[in-house]
């Protein structure tokens, strides 16, 4: 049922009070697009082309200007509540004075600024005069965004934070949870499930709509790619270890491609007025998710063909294996030098994983150079990429051991250790053949150590502060700043 149809049904099965209500509601949708976007991606986390095509299609009640910041906080954001806020007001004083009113002590109209610290673990959302909310939505708006900056996925995040906060801001009456609470007292049960039924299927026809257009544009790749794809696959020599385990995925890749045929064909069939449906999102889902891992899975076919034959490409294809793994060594030095408080950085497992990284990159340079004068196989060269993660993972695994031991508490070391698992059970996925060829391959990755580490150290301040980890307002360097806008961890 399209959510029109919702919205008659329901205003019928009110007496004509949900009716009204669903009118009132549809009437003053969001129309305007951003007037602008700015994207100060300073902590260097964001894709922006994929961002911005996402702000774009986002709908404000109101004509605004949509800043994105990201910062790096360092240590000191660990366990400074407002280090985010003034953060975002030093950057708009330094380099980004529009942002501020004439007088710039608040925020300048029609703005909304969106602001993420990786490191802190801080999100933030500040607000022009004539678009400011009030505490409990700007909470309401951070805490949409922290599954995906929790897990990492900044772009998605920082967009649902834009789009949360459009739906929001200057918002009709009958938008507002007073409106549709007011609606809902109005005719009782009926009305609160017709008002329920109605803003479920507008979320659903959104979510459905964005599934479909990134299915359609992968797919699109994905056939283009296919017989290419298949003569790559002849390539691959099954001989090779590596070569016969992705020989292996290239028959699911076949099978994978039937399967998304079908569901390309399904989501043709499925009409736009009934992407409201709960079934008809599945259906879309499903059919992104597969288009992204065949368009995934294709460039791993070709770079195995290139790397096991050694051909022309070779280069490029082994470049894109080492890269997640030298990726994730060079952090390392980083991790230890300023992101551990000082008595975690002096431990003996940490002196241990700084040697091993060293080592390891050493030895990456090495297999290069050993795979250009054939003095060692393909084969051999992915099998110590792939030692050198699970080695890696295992120094890793030791800190984490060790981190939660330093702190004196039992119930503190508890909230350290839940957090650190937690992040370290999460799986990664990368575009390689390792990860290809071993789908139920797991690593440990210092970006999550980081995570869990960063996690677990907010969740034990606040803890020793007695907070509740909601929402901080207030800019402790800002003198007689008074802008809207707060921040919270993630």
């Amino acid at each position: 049922m399209s959510n029109l149809m919702r919205g008659l049904v329901g205003g019928v099965a009110s007496l004509g009070v949900v009716g009204t209500g669903v009118g009132l509601y549809a009437a003053q949708a969001p129309e305007h697009a951003a007037s602008q976007v700015v994207v100060d991606d300073t902590a260097e986390i964001l894709h922006e082309p994929t961002l911005l095509e996402g702000i774009e299609d986002i709908r404000f009640h109101a004509p605004t200007d949509v800043a994105v910041f990201t910062h790096r906080g360092g240590e000191e954001a660990l366990t400074d509540d407002r280090a985010l806020n003034d953060a975002v007001l030093a950057h708009a004083r330094e380099s980004r004075t529009e942002w501020l009113s004439a007088d710039e002590q608040k925020w300048a109209d029609d703005l909304y600024i969106f602001a993420v610290d990786p490191e802190g673990r801080l999100v933030g959302t500040y607000f022009g005069e004539n678009r400011a909310v009030n505490e409990d939505a700007q909470l309401d708006i951070q805490e949409e965004t922290k599954d995906d900056l929790g897990d990492g996925r900044w772009t998605e995040g920082a967009i649902r934070g834009v789009e949360e906060a459009a739906d929001v801001m200057n918002a009709p009456f009958m938008r507002s949870d007073g409106g549709i609470g007011l609606t809902v007292m109005g005719s009782l049960a009926t009305v609160a499930g017709a008002g329920t039924w109605l803003g479920v299927g507008l979320h659903r026809a959104r979510r459905s709509r964005k599934a479909r257009a990134e299915a359609d544009e992968r797919m699109a790749s994905v056939v283009r790619d296919y017989e290419t794809t298949e003569l790559h696959a002849r390539l691959i020599p099954e001989e090779s270890r590596y070569g016969g385990l992705m020989l292996g995925r290239y028959d699911e890749y076949r099978q994978g491609f039937r399967e998304l045929t079908d569901l390309g064909n399904e989501a043709r069939s499925i009409r736009e007025r009934d992407y409201d449906k709960a079934s008809s999102l599945e259906r879309l889902t499903a059919y992104r998710d597969k288009a992204r891992e065949l368009d995934h899975l294709d460039d791993v076919i070709a770079d195995t063909a290139a790397l096991l034959n050694r051909d022309r490409a070779w280069p490029d294809a082994w470049q894109r294996q080492v890269a997640p793994v030298r990726e994730d060594l060079e952090a390392v030095g980083p991790l230890l030098e300023s992101e551990l408080d000082d008595d975690v950085r002096g431990l003996p497992e940490a002196q241990e994983l700084r040697e091993y990284s060293s080592r390891a990159l050493a030895r990456l340079d090495q297999l290069r150079g050993e795979l250009e004068s054939r003095a060692i196989s393909p084969d051999d060269a992915l099998d110590e990429l792939r030692s050198t993660r699970d080695e890696l993972s295992g120094h890793l695994d030791r800190l984490a051991g060790v981190v939660a031991q330093e702190l004196d508490d039992e119930s503190e070391r508890t909230l350290m250790q839940d957090a650190m698992t937690k992040e370290r059970r999460r799986r990664r996925r990368e575009p390689t053949i390792l990860s290809a060829s071993n789908p139920m391959w797991t690593w440990y990755a210092v970006s999550s150590f980081l995570n869990g580490y960063s996690r677990g150290t907010s969740e034990v301040e606040q803890s020793r502060s007695s907070s509740s980890g909601g929402s901080t307002s207030g800019y402790s360097g800002g003198g007689s700043f008074s802008g809207a806008g707060s921040s919270s961890r993630f």
